[in-house]
């Protein structure tokens, strides 16, 4: 899912579970928004270095509660 989708889907009030995960092999973090993880315009996973770097990109989608998993 790329970030126009999600805006299209916060515009609808259609978001309905928005999750931070740890991701194992990437050594990094990565946005899953409604069971699907946030996307490059590649549809490749979006990868965050840091947990603050991927809250960032979710305030700045408008995005301001989400959970974090840590482990799967």
């Amino acid at each position: 899912m790329i970030e126009r989708e999600v805006k299209v889907l916060l515009d609808a009030n259609a978001v309905k579970q928005v999750q931070v995960h740890y991701a194992v092999m990437a050594q990094g973090y990565m946005v899953v928004i409604n069971g699907q993880p946030l996307e490059t315009t590649k549809r490749e996973t979006k990868e965050f270095k840091t947990l603050d770097a991927a809250a960032k990109q979710l305030f700045k989608l408008g995005i301001a509660d989400f959970s974090v998993k840590l482990k799967t």
